[in-house]
């Protein structure tokens, strides 16, 4: 994985809005907020698009800037500047896609849950277990450094998005649950119940002293308490 190429000067150029690709894992990576959406056409339909926020696109598919360019349409522009980078492959596209985020904006918990479903989707479903760089495991660090969080929040995750309910899981995505909430539900329901099995000896001594309630008076039951007490000291 190349980690330098955020300093690359590479050459910004013209393309036809209809030139680029939008797809997936990067179209809705991250979901497209209405109110900074409104204000960036706002600005776009009276300055143009500012060259100094470039796309980011690889073979022509938008990594970075799905929200400037959705806006840039509606904003009626026919063309849009941007860079061209060169990966390795998807998992890094991805991971640049998702500092650039990182560094732009505070994610909330439900949008680092998605970040984190489609690192380990893709580490799934791509590379080797034994030569991924986002495994589970001590790869947690990596994984915490691209998302910009700790460790412990990373573990939390991933317990929540391999035992949490659907409800849970929502819950987080909507905003409604935080990382700790959700993890403390998922966890609550995961702590095995206690078990009250029966206890003979116990139901037998309850038993015995109904007994001896309904056949003795209070007096009665004094000298057999002190009967029982002599019997044990001297056994």
């Amino acid at each position: 994985m190349n980690n330098n190429f955020d300093n690359i000067e590479l050459p910004l150029v013209q393309v036809p809005v209809w030139s680029l690709k939008t797809v997936e894992p990067f179209k809705n990576l991250f979901p497209i907020r209405d109110m900074v959406l409104a204000e960036i056409i706002d600005d776009m339909t009276v300055n143009g698009f500012d060259a100094g926020h470039p796309l980011v696109v690889w073979n022509m598919t938008v990594v970075d800037g799905h929200t400037r360019l959705k806006a840039a349409v509606a904003a009626g522009l026919e063309t849009v500047p941007v860079i061209c980078r060169q990966f390795a492959d998807e998992n890094d596209a991805l991971e640049y896609a998702i500092r650039c985020q990182r560094n732009r904006r505070n994610l909330t918990d439900g949008e680092l849950l998605q970040c984190l479903q489609r690192l380990d989707q893709r580490k799934r479903v791509g590379r080797p277990a034994g030569n991924c760089p986002l495994a589970h495991g001590k790869s947690a660090n990596l994984v915490a450094e691209t998302l910009g969080v700790s460790r412990g929040k990373i573990e939390k995750l991933r317990a929540i998005e391999d035992y949490a309910s659907a409800e849970t899981k929502e819950a987080l995505l909507q905003g409604k649950y935080s990382v700790n909430r959700a993890y403390e539900e998922t966890m609550r329901t995961r702590r095995p119940q206690e078990i009250n099995e029966p206890d003979a000896d116990a139901e037998l001594v309850h038993s015995v002293m109904a007994d001896i309630h309904a056949r003795m008076n209070t007096v009665q039951i004094r000298k057999l308490v002190k009967t029982l007490q002599l019997e044990l000291a001297i056994n």
